[in-house]
């Protein structure tokens, strides 16, 4: 399917208004699965914005009919399941995994999809960078028959080596982490979010502006916003009791 003929994020709600459950909508659901990862590999803007009910929708279909999964539609699975996986904490990942058969599931790149789930669920953050890099190496988990790697796992790999899925992932490590934390030593939020030093810290948040104290729904101005570095204080890093993403890299979390 070339560039031009990917269906666009409106094309594909009507579609799910009016064709959920038939089989002829799945090369168009697996093209726009394709399309939100090669947006997140690419860090661009894109149409292609994350749709937890279209890929919730291709994974249903492949249950209902099997033959059209096959080896190439387990891969585009573990695509959709990525995407499901940048949204954490919400629980995109645990109701995309209720509809993945267990073959599937103990399968690469699935297999080590659901391990780094079950990471950031128990909040085990520094356990879960090396188990998530490992989904960057495209020959990772290739079966002994297989001796080319498909174009989807190449894909897969693009986006988990960018920096976009990763500081997504961080975003969502330090909405976390607030929800608890008043403040965290300094080390060991470094440590969580896979960076090596204060300096890294910096560059990551110079990308991100928080909101502090903004409830849910409330609109806050631009005088709350904080930068997550200006509230580190000696060893510890002060996390805002109540935050949202305010600008940046939270863009990735669109829901459609």
């Amino acid at each position: 399917m070339t560039v031009s003929q990917i269906p666009t994020h409106g094309e594909i709600q009507a579609l799910l208004s009016t064709s959920a459950y038939d089989p002829a909508i799945v090369s168009k659901l697996e093209a726009y699965v394709r399309a939100q990862v090669s947006s997140v590999a690419s860090s661009l803007e894109s149409d292609a914005q994350y749709s937890f009910e279209a890929n919730r929708t291709l994974v249903k279909l492949y249950q209902f009919f099997p033959h059209l999964e096959g080896e190439l539609g387990m891969t585009v699975t573990a695509l959709a399941a990525f995407l499901a996986l940048l949204q954490f904490p919400e629980t995109d990942f645990m109701a995309l995994g209720c509809l993945i058969p267990e073959r599937v599931q103990s399968m690469e790149p699935c297999a080590t999809l659901v391990r780094c789930a079950e990471l950031l669920e128990s909040c085990q953050f520094s356990e879960f960078w090396p188990e998530f890099r490992k989904l960057g190496i495209p020959e990772y988990g290739a079966r002994d028959n297989e001796t080319v790697v498909s174009d989807d796992r190449k894909l897969l790999s693009n986006a988990v080596n960018g920096s976009s899925a990763s500081n997504q992932i961080r975003i969502n490590m330090i909405q976390m982490l607030a929800r608890t934390y008043r403040s965290a030593p300094l080390s060991s939020v470094l440590g969580a979010l896979d960076l090596k030093d204060v300096e890294s810290l910096k560059g990551f948040s110079s990308k991100v502006m928080l909101v502090a104290g903004g409830g849910e729904g409330e609109v806050t101005g631009t005088e709350n916003e904080i930068p997550i570095v200006e509230k580190i204080e000696g060893d510890l890093l002060l996390l805002p009791r109540r935050l949202r993403i305010a600008r940046g890299l939270g863009q990735l979390s669109r829901r459609g």
